[in-house]
Parts: structure tokens; sequence; C-alpha cells
């Protein structure tokens, strides 16, 4: 059985991979930055669609939650084919079928049985991406510099986010939507061949089963046995995947509608709202870093997770009360809102999986609570939609909905934190004795 790679180099041990960790960090994180352009696309194209094609808001948000359903189911299943198979080949796969997808779209716009299909392929595509590539990373670097490689792939995907809006905008500007699907294709191919001729020398060790070191195997006899579900209820995760629910729908409903949001609440045109919303991304970047700096200060990634959930909460409160102010109040209460979530994401599912080393569970936990953050999102980006052509009060219903759901996953992180707790101070102190 393979060991988890990340258990593979001593804790503090500083050596550098062959091909050189820095060049590795950045080729993955090319990746991961593609993988975001080729997803968002779409997402960003929404209101110019809608505009071209005439379709209502739930029509076309049926192939974002076509592609979301995919993506997030699809993570399990590559976490597991990234740990049989070499996860190099599975990420330039991925990019070649991404790029395809991305040709494809314009020429069945209008469409909602083939969007939903092809993007419904897209989004599998795209589950190809974050497993292979954590797998890749652990694999070639040691313990200690894990989450820092963790933190700039991750970061990687919200200047993808700028870039695709601010894409998107300038194509609209000057020669329409569809052009814009056309380069994020063309950029796809580009990345993939780069990727085939230059990630063998950067990650040599990616699809190499180091055997255990004698502290692992003892740790596998204390805990490694463990049945999954158990292990799980050990640690308070449960409450925390439903936690991450919540926080799917609020992040990942946001990068949807919020063009929409910003064209029709504050009233600028199809360009200048996309190219508005690029000032998110920037915030979420932040908001990592902060996140980051709020896990070392409390020292648990679940409280830090929590704070920046109430960091959101206050922002949802304060977009439903100043309902009808200007862009200049109302997008940075929308951005910070975002941002936090971001963070969050990093807490729960960049760094919390990593808990799970001494158990050789890091890949599992990581696949299957990202999975759980798309449940999120496949609801958010159907619901909000039809909220807000159900009740026909602009998006202050929707702003009501975000306060429950950040609620909602402030007392699911709440109940988890107790046996949190523990379980994290019994790893530590089990890893220290190793």
């Amino acid at each position: 059985m393979d060991t988890d790679p990340i258990r593979t180099a001593a804790p503090g041990r500083r050596s550098r991979p062959a091909g050189g960790g820095v060049f590795l960090v950045a080729l993955c994180s090319a990746a991961y930055f593609t993988s975001y352009l080729t997803r968002k696309s779409y997402d960003a194209s929404i209101p110019a669609i809608l505009e071209a094609t005439g379709l209502a808001r739930t029509a076309a948000s049926l192939a974002s939650t076509a592609a979301v359903v995919v993506y997030g189911s699809g993570q399990f299943v590559t976490g597991l084919l990234a740990d049989r198979l070499d996860p190099r080949k599975l990420v330039f796969a991925a990019m070649l079928v991404t790029a395809a997808c991305n040709a494809a779209m314009p020429a069945v716009a209008g469409c909602v049985p083939a969007m939903a299909a092809i993007w419904a392929v897209n989004g599998f595509a795209q589950a190809m991406f974050w497993p292979p590539i954590v797998k890749i990373v652990a694999s070639n670097l040691p313990a200690d510099r894990y989450k820092d490689a963790v933190f700039w792939i991750s970061a990687s995907c919200n200047v993808a986010i700028v870039t695709v809006f601010v894409l998107v905008s300038g194509c609209i500007r000057f020669a329409g939507w569809r052009a814009s699907f056309a380069v994020v294709a063309a950029i796809a191919l580009g990345m993939a061949a780069l990727w085939r001729a230059s990630i063998g020398r950067a990650a040599p060790a990616a699809h190499r089963a180091a055997p255990p070191r004698p502290a692992d195997r003892a740790a596998d006899a204390r805990g490694g046995g463990l049945p999954l579900g158990a292990l799980l209820a050990a640690a308070g995760i449960f409450p925390v995947m439903a936690a991450i629910v919540c926080q799917g729908v609020i992040r990942d409903g946001i990068e949807v509608w919020a063009s929409s949001i910003v064209k029709e609440q504050y009233g600028l045109g199809t360009s200048g709202s996309i190219f508005s919303v690029a000032l998110l991304p920037v915030f979420a970047v932040a908001s990592m870093a902060a996140a980051r700096a709020i896990r070392r200060l409390l020292g648990d990634e679940v409280k830090a997770a929590l704070a920046l959930f109430v960091s959101a909460l206050l922002c949802a409160a304060f977009l439903f009360a100043a309902d009808g102010a200007t862009l200049a109040v109302g997008l940075p209460a929308l951005a910070l809102l975002s941002a936090s979530m971001h963070g969050a994401n990093l807490m729960l599912i960049g760094e919390l999986p990593g808990r799970f080393a001494r158990q050789g569970r890091v890949g599992t936990v990581s696949g299957l609570l990202n999975a759980f953050t798309y449940v999120g999102a496949a609801v958010a980006i159907y619901g909000f939609a039809a909220v807000r052509e159900a009740v026909d009060r602009g998006w202050r219903p929707v702003y009501a909905l975000w306060i429950g759901v950040l609620g909602l996953g402030i007392a699911l992180l709440l109940a988890a934190l107790r046996r949190w707790r523990r379980f994290r101070a019994e790893e530590e102190a089990a890893s220290r004795a190793a």
C-alpha cells in the first residue's frame, strides 16, 4: 500500500527536491491558474450570454450547476486515480479536455442541453487538477514546505479569476464574448505543452512510493487502521463537512453571480460590471494570507475558519442593511465577504487535511472535504438565480439567505470545535512522541 507522501520527509527537514522546489511550485501554480481560467470562463461570460441568447438566469445557470456537480463528485474519484496512476499524466489529460470544451462552448450557446453537457465534461476535467497536483507536490516536497506550496498554488486560482474577468470584459468590448473562450482554450493548449515538457524534470518522484519510516509504521499501528468514518467522527469532521457546504454556497455563488449583482444593483454596463468584479479575487489573496496569520495566532484551522465566517456574516448583514448603497460602498463589502470564504476554504480544505498525515489519510480527507464545497456551489449557482427570479425584490432576499447560511456555518464549526481540539492535541502529542 502506498504511504502518504507527506510523511516521507522528516519534520523540520529542509531538503530541495530534484528539479528545484521553487520551479515545481511555480509549474503547479501555473497549471492550477490554467484550470481556473478554463473553469470560470463561462461564469464570467454569463451576463453577455444572457444578452446574446435571451436565456433566463436559471436556464443559463444549468451549465454551471452541471459542471460543479460533476466536479464535486469527481474529486474523490480523481483522488483515488491520482494514487493509482501517474498524476502528471492526469493533469496533462485534463488540460487537453478542458481546452476542447472551451473551444466548443460558443458553438452551442443558446442550446441549454448542449451547454450543460459540454460544461459537465469540463467539470470532470477540472476535477483532474487539484488531487493530482496535491499528490505531485506532497511527493516531491518535505513536510515543512507543503503548507507554503498549497498557499501559493491556491493563490494562483485567485489571480486566474482576476485574469478571466478582465479577459472576458476586454473581449466583450473589442471582439465579442465568444473570443474569450478561444483565447482560454489556446492558453490551455500552451500550458499542456509546457507541462508535458517540464513536469518530469520538476517532479521526478510524483508516482514513486517511498517506504514508510519506522516512526510512520508505529503511527499506522496506533491509528492508521481506524475506519475512515470513525476517524472523521472522532475528529469532529462531520459538522465541518456541513460547514464547508455553507462555505461553498457563499463563495461560488458570489463568484458566479457577482457581475449580475453589480450590473443590476449599481447600473453598470455588462463589460463594466464584469471588469469591476475582478476586485474580488484581489481581496481573496489578502484574505488567504490573513487566514494563515489567524491560524498561527490561534494555532487551529477550525478556529481560524470560524473567525472568517464571522467576518463574512458581518459583511452580509451590512449588504442587507445598506441595500441600495453606492458601488463604492457595496462592492468592497461584497469583495470582503467573498474573500473571507476563500480564507476559510484554505483553512478547511488546504491545511486541515494535513492533520491526518499520521493515519495516511491526507489525500482522502482533502478530496472528500473539497467535494463538499461543490455540493454548496451546485445549490448556490441555481438557487441564487431562482430566488432572484421568484422574489421580485432585487438581490436583498439573496443577502438574507447569505446571512442564514453563514449563521448555520458558524453554529456547525462551534459544534465541531471540542472534538477537533481534542483530536488535534492528540495528533500533535503523537507526532512529538514519534
